[in-house]
């Protein structure tokens, strides 16, 4: 399997978007899907070597490794299927390359593809240019749609769509587009997957020393107990409450800073221009290039294996 892909950018934005299971599907002519059947999410690790003038930094984002998103994949696959099985349409209904999910990075992304950079190669009939990228396949962005919920004295008149249908990113708030004279809640017009799974989620029941759920006297036989001939016993119990109240040491809103896309890589290239190489593990081949310069470059990725996101931690 061919496992090196080349990017090239004329200057301009400084923004950029990789898709490497789209370009090694184009390169190889070969599906390449980015979870398995029963929802867990694959990834890449990848070699980059990245060519540009002197001193252009350049940064490199992608969705979280975390449980947060890996849970949010296998729940969306799951409930997608049943989306599916709830129309009546079955398994091989569902178009051969459409079994598994292909969201898109974050917001920035566009749905059309424009501002994702495109595997090139070497073609005899392109001489001057001596490339020409690999554009001829179809990758569709996963869409889903459910029944829009309306807002209490929504008329017939107000109601509009009777379903929402929104392409869903990894990464980032759900987005709508709404007219805000209708009566509607508001229809998706984008589902960020951690996002939603943070708000459909259990939410962590943490006491604090309001609560009479914390350990809130010396005297609590149980753990004096244990603490028999220690005479700091009262001391412990005290520290056992501190730590029952303690928060978790992550994040815990909803909207808070598990769903964005970390910084998986920053390089600088010489002063003399030159190259810069690193390694990086980008969740469903997905990734966000971001040059300070805006100038032109070159980028060389090699596809160094596919893990699954749970096999990395």
């Amino acid at each position: 399997m061919q496992k090196s892909l080349y990017y090239g950018k004329d200057a301009g934005d400084k923004i950029n978007y990789l898709n490497i299971a789209r370009d090694l599907s184009e390169i190889n002519s070969r599906n390449e899907e980015i979870t398995t059947r029963d929802g867990h999410v694959y990834g890449y690790l990848c070699r980059f070597k990245f060519q540009a003038a002197e001193g252009d930094a350049v940064s490199l984002y992608t969705a979280p490794n975390s449980w947060k998103m890996m849970n949010s994949f296998r729940k969306f696959h799951a409930y997608r299927n049943h989306m599916f099985a709830e129309a009546g349409i079955e398994g091989g209904e569902m178009g051969r390359y459409g079994r598994t999910m292909r969201p898109l990075l974050d917001s920035g992304q566009s749905v059309n593809g424009s501002n994702t950079l495109t595997a090139f190669t070497a073609d005899s009939t392109h001489a001057v240019s001596g490339k020409v990228d690999y554009d001829e396949g179809s990758w569709e962005f996963t869409q889903l749609a459910t029944t829009p919920i309306f807002e209490t004295g929504a008329t017939t008149s107000t109601l509009g769509t009777w379903a929402d249908a929104f392409h869903l990113q990894i990464c980032e708030e759900n987005e709508f587009s709404v007219n805000p004279t209708d009566n509607s809640s508001g229809m998706y017009s984008r589902v960020g997957m951690i996002h939603s799974y943070n708000l459909d989620r259990m939410e962590i029941v943490t006491p604090d020393n309001s609560t009479s759920e914390v350990l809130a006297s010396p005297s609590n036989p149980l753990a004096a107990l244990r603490a028999s001939g220690n005479q700091a016993t009262g001391e412990v119990i005290d520290l056992a409450a501190e730590q029952e109240s303690e928060l978790p040491p992550y994040d815990q809103k909803d909207n808070g800073t598990s769903i964005y896309t970390p910084l998986s890589n920053l390089s600088v290239t010489p002063s003399t221009g030159g190259t810069v190489s690193f390694t990086a593990f980008l969740p469903a081949g997905l990734g966000r290039i971001y040059t300070a310069s805006g100038t032109s470059w070159l980028l060389d990725v090699e596809v160094l294996e596919k893990v699954l996101c749970k096999d990395m931690n």
